[in-house]
């Protein structure tokens, strides 16, 4: 088993700028507050030539913002914005806010998750058009990348809400809202992931990580393979590695495949000798087309990340991956890689087919080499 020929990915350049310092950002405004508690947004940087709206008031949070957003020119001359957290119908005066009524069913769309603190809901920019440009419109607040606010009939928003008890006292729920990520109804490039945005405030709180792996969760369920909409932003690019990383050893940890059933499919094609191969018994081999069947990762996306933890190998021209447990588990430490999953597996609501995800998960025959150059 030898190493695999060094090639450049797509990945290249974050990975070599990730190991220099990077530049530290003058934030826009240095508190944000909880209630009238203090909160730093270091690293976070404002065009403040262009942007007139330096602060929104969104339920019990206020929020310094970090970039311009295209708001209607009659509200750019206000300080502070007042949105509301059901509609996110954006206001100037905290008194409008207070006389405001939202007229349609909150949380909206088609729920596709729930756990016991959060909820997640689909909603179509179709259906949902006024909804969905305010979330894009509040989103430019904080993604300096972002381009699309108005044509959003053909994307899908996934809303992340957080749950707990009404302060009321009556068994109805409350809900803050956290993030979002959205994608494509009928992507090109096999993108699972258009944007995502996680409100500054919960930010370092796992929400991040938690709205990637749904989005890899739902993709899995559609029984294909997928990954965020390129080029990644540096952030967006540290977050997904993280993520790849997780992903790789929980699947690497979690499958079975045994060595001699793979070895007795692949040889007999190939004609192939078992010895050549030289494998303890505690080592398992996988094919790169099948870790990206299970974890819903796409192929190049899983290479980068088995090239990147040291995992892929090379074997007679095709990639492979030919690891022992302890081997991972010596990742994992080096790596400080967490492989808990972060999400409960029961909560995804959606509808799939069961024999299909079964037989994917169970399969043995699907376990040939790809190639992959």
């Amino acid at each position: 088993m030898r190493k695999p020929p060094a090639k450049r990915s797509r990945y290249s350049e974050h990975v070599e700028t990730s190991k220099e310092q990077r530049p530290k950002k003058t934030p826009h405004a240095k508190e944000q507050s909880k209630n009238g508690t203090n909160a730093s947004t270091k690293g976070k940087e404002l065009d403040e030539e262009t942007s007139e709206i330096q602060r929104i008031i969104l339920g019990n949070y206020s929020i310094a913002t970090w970039y311009s957003s295209p708001y209607p020119d009659e509200y750019k001359g206000s300080q502070e914005l007042y949105i509301c957290q059901q509609c996110l119908k954006y206001m100037r005066y905290r008194e409008t806010l207070e006389a405001h009524s939202c007229p349609d069913p909150f949380p909206r769309g088609r729920c596709v998750y729930e756990d016991a603190s959060m909820v997640l809901y689909e909603v179509d920019g179709k259906a949902h058009t006024l909804y969905c440009q305010n979330l894009c419109l509040l989103s430019k607040l904080f993604l300096d990348q972002k381009t699309i606010y108005y044509d959003i009939g053909s994307f899908l928003f996934y809303v992340l809400l957080t749950k707990q008890q009404h302060s009321s006292g009556t068994d109805s729920l409350a809900y803050t809202f956290v993030g979002y990520f959205s994608k494509e109804k009928a992507p090109v490039e096999r993108n699972n992931l258009a944007c995502i945005l996680v409100l500054p405030p919960f930010r370092g709180q796992s929400y991040g990580q938690m709205l990637i792996e749904l989005s890899y969760e739902l993709t899995k369920l559609e029984g294909t393979t997928g990954g965020p909409e390129q080029p990644l932003s540096s952030q967006g690019f540290h977050s997904y590695r993280s993520y790849w990383r997780r992903a790789i050893v929980q699947t690497l940890l979690g499958t079975t495949l045994q060595t001699a059933k793979y070895l007795h499919h692949s040889c007999e094609r190939k004609r192939h000798s078992l010895e050549a191969l030289s494998l303890a018994d505690n080592q398992r081999i996988y094919s790169v087309s099948r870790l990206a069947q299970l974890t819903g990762i796409r192929t190049e996306d899983v290479l980068f990340t088995l090239e990147d933890l040291g995992l892929l190998g090379c074997w007679h021209g095709k990639y492979v991956v030919c690891i022992s447990d302890e081997t991972i588990r010596k990742v994992i430490a080096e790596r400080s890689i967490n492989p808990a999953l972060r999400i409960d597996p029961n909560g995804l609501l959606v509808d799939r087919n069961d024999d299909e995800y079964e037989s994917l998960s169970d399969s043995s025959t699907d376990i040939s080499c790809s190639d992959h150059s």
